[in-house]
């Protein structure tokens, strides 16, 4: 995931990618020898997760299904949400 991607989850919901997370001493017990570095975008890119922002709500129920959005619906949903 990429800042800028847009998800649609179950039916309504869109969300939007803002940016990578930055790994805190609050996860660092989970990890290995507390090296929470793993999840580092700038050293590990594709392991670091992610903030997003709401674009459309919605309820959400376990099992709905999660789409990635194409540039084309992506730009649809970013023009129906301003």
């Amino acid at each position: 995931m990429t800042p800028g991607t847009r998800l649609r989850l179950g039916e309504r919901v869109v969300l939007e990618v803002t940016r990578y997370t930055t790994p805190c001493f609050k996860i660092a017990p989970v990890f290995l020898g507390r090296d929470s570095g793993r999840v580092s975008q700038k050293h590990h890119p594709g392991w670091s997760r992610v903030y997003t922002r709401v674009l459309v709500e919605g309820a959400l129920r376990a099992g709905d299904p999660i789409q990635l959005l194409g540039k084309r619906e992506a730009a649809e949903v970013g023009a129906a949400s301003s």
